[in-house]
């Protein structure tokens, strides 16, 4: 007899039960996942969104157009907030806070805007932004664009991310910067390129220059100190007929340059031995009578708190011009070849403090270096011309203002 077996097919209740508990376990990790990603691709848009309401916030405070007055680079650049923004591409509403930082010196505020919101989880979110912004007229920002000018008409911009108070003349090596000052081939300043300190002083037994100095030349001396930069110009106007100088006068002056060096007077202590300063208004420069100014360069052996308080002099000495010598002075009386000396700073009177980058009478607590020390040398027949801060709206970028520097008021 034959005996057949019947099998069973199929997929019994039992088993399609599982089959979907455990298909719906996966479908509940999907939405999951799906829900996990909208939300951060949410977030995501949201924090875009607030980094841009941060930019314009920042770019809307540089937007000033002088530094005193109504609107100005005092009153734009202040403490605000917080203040609710509605995001126009996300659905939510952001809180933006501004906090100001002031330095004095340089003068400078940085500004750190934050911005808050809450997302969809209900968990807070932030962005912040912090940019420094200059106390310096923006219509002279423009003078990046220009090419860099020779020690004797002054640098307009700061090539090679170096720091800013590094000569633009120096020749860039590695990680430093050698300056041979004018006048002056057996010597090199060394300066560390991001700090602008001064690590170096090389005296040579040979000639050199910005253009041919190399690493080998430095490499004895470009670590050797530590040290802090002053430098400037002295101008001339030495006109003595007509009606008393405006500050138009003595924006850009004809010269000529007289002989003179340049004396720094410390005032603070602690500091080694070797500070000196340069200048390139010697004998062979202004003897034909040319050179419309002179350009000066200190160096300030650092102390150790690395601070420096002095006051810097113009210094005459007998100039040879045009056939005949000239012995000039530096005095109140009147006479043909006696002269005062008046320097450049915002500054009102001598009573009203400034920061040391504005030029001071007397510089207090010097840190880091400063430039731009200007001063003009007028005849003694002449007061020191004023003028008022700078308004590019009406086509001033430039203020001239000068108080007597020489012989003290």
């Amino acid at each position: 007899m034959l005996n057949t077996r019947c099998t069973s097919r199929g997929v019994s209740l039992v088993e399609a039960m599982v089959a979907l508990a455990v298909m719906a376990f996966g479908m509940l990790a999907v939405v999951g996942v799906q829900s996990t990603l909208r939300l951060n691709a949410e977030v995501a848009k949201q924090r875009t969104e607030a980094t841009r309401i941060a930019q314009e916030t920042i770019e809307a405070r540089r937007a000033f157009t002088t530094i005193e007055g109504s609107g100005g680079y005092n009153d734009a650049i202040v403490n605000a907030g917080p203040v609710a923004v509605d995001g126009p591409v996300t659905n939510t509403t952001y809180s933006v806070q501004s906090e100001v930082v002031t330095s004095a010196d340089p003068p400078a505020k940085v500004l750190r805007v934050t911005v808050r919101w809450t997302d969809r989880s209900n968990a807070g979110q932030q962005v912040v932004l912090a940019s420094a912004i200059a106390g310096a007229a923006p219509a002279l920002s423009g003078t990046l664009a220009v090419r860099p000018g020779t020690a004797a008409v002054g640098p307009v911009r700061r090539p090679l991310g170096r720091h800013p108070s590094i000569p633009p003349l120096a020749r860039q090596l590695g990680d430093v910067s050698a300056f041979v000052p004018p006048l002056e081939p057996r010597m090199a300043i060394v300066f560390n390129n991001i700090t602008g300190v001064v690590t170096g002083v090389c005296n040579f037994g040979y000639d050199t220059s910005n253009d041919t100095i190399t690493m080998t030349d430095i490499a004895s001396c470009s670590d050797t100190i530590v040290g802090q930069f002053l430098s400037g110009y002295v101008r001339f106007q030495r006109r003595s007929g007509g009606g008393a100088l405006t500050a138009n006068d003595v924006e850009d002056p004809p010269g000529p340059a007289l002989r003179l060096v340049m004396d720094l007077d410390l005032t603070s202590s602690g500091h080694p031995s070797g500070s000196f300063c340069l200048d390139d208004a010697n004998y062979a420069s202004t003897f034909d009578g040319t050179q419309r100014l002179a350009a000066y360069y200190c160096v300030i052996m650092s102390n150790a708190a690395a601070r420096w308080s002095g006051i810097t002099s113009v210094v005459p000495l007998r100039t040879h011009i045009g056939g005949s010598d000239v012995t000039w002075q530096i005095s109140d009386s009147s006479g043909a070849d006696r002269y005062r000396v008046c320097r450049y700073t915002t500054a009102s009177s001598d009573a009203q403090g400034v920061p040391n980058v504005e030029h001071p009478r007397n510089y207090s607590d010097v840190s880091g270096n400063l430039t731009n020390q200007n001063f003009v040398v007028i005849s003694s027949s002449k007061s020191c011309p004023t003028d008022v801060a700078a308004n590019p709206a009406s086509g001033d970028f430039i203020n001239s203002n000068t108080l007597q520097h020489q012989p003290a008021p």
